[in-house]
Formats: C-alpha cells, sequence, structure tokens
C-alpha cells in the first residue's frame, strides 16, 4: 500500500484497487481475506466509537465490490 496511510478511509480506497485489479478466482480469494482482516482490525481499534455503523458504511459495500467482481470473473471463465 502506497505512503502506509493507517486512515481506515485511505485503506478502504486501497482495498477497492486491490479487489478491482482481481483477474482469477484465486485474487478474489485473497482478496476476501483482506476484507475479513481489515474488518477484524476496525473492530480491534473499537472504530465504532467513532464510526457506529462502520460495517454497513465501509465492510458492506466492499464485500458487494467484491461479489460483483467475483461474478465478472465467474461469467468470463464460464464462456470461454
Amino acid at each position: 500500500m502506497e505512503n502506509r496511510s493507517k486512515h481506515y478511509g485511505d485503506i478502504k480506497l486501497w482495498v477497492e484497487k486491490v479487489i478491482n485489479s482481481c483477474k482469477t478466482m484465486g485474487q478474489i480469494k485473497t482478496a476476501e481475506r483482506l476484507i475479513n482482516n481489515f474488518n477484524k482490525q476496525l473492530e480491534h481499534k473499537c472504530i465504532t466509537t467513532y464510526l457506529k455503523d462502520y460495517y454497513h458504511t465501509i465492510i458492506s459495500p466492499l464485500k458487494f465490490l467484491l461479489e460483483q467482481k467475483k461474478d465478472k470473473i465467474f461469467k468470463k471463465k464460464k464462456s470461454c
């Protein structure tokens, strides 16, 4: 990750870039683990005191983006 930012907004943008760059199902699985680790990090740092609904504003959109990318890769793989 560039500049090693620790702000959750910057990390969210970086995870989005990782998801958008996925081309294989293996990369999708790795991105899924990245989201899960990010979620654990947010829970551990008690970010909920600052952003009470962080799951719905940060994690859920990342999971949705990942599912869209997964479907796109699966359809592309299926058509070959």
